[in-house]
């Protein structure tokens, strides 16, 4: 399967100017993965908590697994992502998957109590994008067909730099392109493409996407 598809699209403004270069790196593309997990510091249980899976599109941040009721000999959870929304709830010892994460937790020596919580961080594992193309579609607005910026690790020499199993990539427009686009709000997507799963180019996913905010004189 093409690295393509373990892509997430990612929101990144920039702001630019006529007199100077564009060379900004952009953040990692990644797939979501396992942080780590970390224990409250006021829990009575002394179990473990242990995640067994993440899904690729799980949301990136700190989820909580807390312990929120005691009933008929059994220990209830409750999960939140990270903008505090209930994404399940299940039982201690048994699997529980929830807002694209899978965690399951075990009664210690001492048994767990209400209130009992467990953080648990979900962080950008890098895609390998070795071998994919990287083009900037940039237009006039939103509903025009003209082009503002263009730019593309195809191209030679490369206006964007790709890296390879860091999943990193960097602008690099020199100073004349950018003096030759008049200021002004731009939207813009990063386009991947993979030439060897998809020789034919028609099936490329955004990487990025946002505004360029260009500048005669680039103001804070």
């Amino acid at each position: 399967m093409s690295n393509l598809a373990r892509i997430q699209a990612q929101r990144q403004d920039f702001l630019t100017a006529q007199n100077s270069a564009w060379l900004d790196g952009l953040p990692i593309i990644g797939q979501s993965g396992a942080g780590g997990v970390v224990s409250g510091s006021a829990n009575v249980g002394n179990g473990a908590l242990t995640v067994t899976g993440v899904d690729i599109g799980a949301e990136q941040g700190v989820h909580v697994v807390q312990v929120t009721g005691i009933a008929s000999g059994f220990a209830y959870l409750t999960v939140t992502d990270p903008d505090g929304d209930v994404t399940g709830q299940g039982v201690v010892g048994l699997p529980l998957a929830a807002g694209g994460i899978h965690v399951s937790l075990a009664q210690g020596t001492i048994p767990f109590a209400v209130g009992d919580t467990f953080a648990v961080s979900v962080l950008p594992v890098p895609v390998d994008i070795t071998g994919l193309v990287f083009t900037l579609d940039s237009r006039l607005s939103a509903t025009s067909a003209s082009f503002a910026f263009q730019a593309s690790s195809a191209a030679n020499p490369q206006t964007i730099a790709a890296g390879t199993t860091g999943g990193n990539i960097a602008m690099r427009l020199l100073q004349p392109a950018m003096a030759a686009q008049p200021p002004g709000t731009y939207p813009y997507n990063i386009l991947a493409a993979d030439p060897v799963a998809d020789p034919s180019g028609l099936s490329p996913v955004t990487a990025f996407y946002g505004l360029i905010t260009h500048a005669a004189v680039l103001q804070a």
